[in-house]
């Protein structure tokens, strides 16, 4: 798919200038409007996305195939999503701390589930889809002081990735840089023995990365990287989402940490325990998809990819950037 035609630093510059000068709502209206001219314009990924939508309709309740114009409501519904998210991601970096928690209405979970599992000490890894605004529910938990590590893809520029870098340092978040960084994995082990929380994207593999699962009743690929981390700290492994609610503001839930199969004595063992594993997050990613699937920004095809063979010894993970 085509990079978005905004997605360079000339858009990212008009973002950031009119979140500072416009006010929240005016900018997650404009959002929209952008949001729904690329529904009409972008063919491939108006196209992709609606063969993503079709199969979580399908297997959300209705045994027949969702009409097309469910179909379509649904997947322009979540252009302009999309494009929401993005505003308030602009709206953040210019925000304070006191206009950036205001956008939060409830998080369940946070103080029950993500506190218990940062408390067994080994470490948490938040596992998250490209669902609702990621980007935000890192920024929360730093904001409250929580130790957060972001696992990302170098942006398609220099100066998109010092932006986007500085913003994170100034709350706090530590960036781990996957890629061309080779010593990212090792990285990510070593927050997680500091007991920190290290973030990743999941649901869409990071190059060759992916282990099959079912998802909605077919399979496709997940990171590799939750598993492969828990075989070698023993970490908790949290789902998290943050949603736009119906008064324009988020509702956030921290699930409580994944009993993942006791870790195997052998390498073909090791291999099947990252399987099950992994099909253990997909099942949980299901539930909120199939609730909220006109916030799944997810604009490749996601069932029609080859798939690699798992590894016990090595692979990355997904790295949570905007671009959908």
């Amino acid at each position: 798919m085509k990079r978005h035609v905004g997605y360079n630093d000339r858009g990212f510059r008009l973002g950031y200038g009119l979140a500072r000068w416009l006010p929240r709502g005016i900018c997650r209206g404009l959002g929209a409007a952008l949001g729904l001219a690329s529904y009409l314009g972008s063919r491939d990924a108006r196209e992709a996305l609606k063969g993503n939508l079709r199969r979580v309709l399908e297997h959300r309740s209705d045994p027949e195939s969702p009409d097309a114009h469910a179909l379509s409501y649904a997947s322009r519904l979540n252009f302009c999503n999309f494009g929401r998210m993005l505003a308030d991601y602009f709206y953040c970096t210019a925000a304070d701390n006191q206009q950036i928690r205001a956008l939060l209405d409830e998080w369940h979970g946070v103080e029950t589930n993500l506190r218990q599992a940062l408390e067994r000490g080994r470490g948490v890894i938040l596992v998250t889809a490209h669902l609702g605004n990621w980007e935000l529910g890192g920024t929360l938990l730093a904001l409250d002081g929580w130790p957060i590590n972001v696992v990302t893809l170098e942006e398609p520029t220099g100066e998109l990735t010092r932006t986007r870098d500085a913003y994170r340092q100034r709350l706090g978040i530590r960036t781990i840089t996957v890629g061309d960084n080779t010593f990212s994995f090792v990285e990510m082990i070593a927050a997680l023995r500091r007991n920190e929380i290290v973030c990743m994207l999941v649901d869409r593999p990071y190059g060759d990365t992916g282990v099959p699962v079912e998802f909605f009743g077919e399979r496709t690929g997940f990171s590799s990287a939750p598993g492969l981390l828990w075989q070698h700290t023993g970490a908790a492994v949290v789902p998290a989402f943050i949603l736009q609610n119906a008064a324009g503001r988020y509702t956030a839930y921290a699930e409580s940490a994944i009993d993942f199969e006791p870790l195997a004595t052998t390498a073909s063992g090791r291999r099947e325990n990252l399987e099950q594993n992994t099909q253990k997050i997909a099942q949980v990613f299901e539930k909120f998809i199939a609730q909220y699937p006109e916030q799944w920004f997810n604009y490749v095809p996601i069932w029609d990819r080859p798939l690699a063979p798992p590894s016990s010894e090595g692979g990355g993970p997904t790295p949570c950037r905007l671009e959908p």
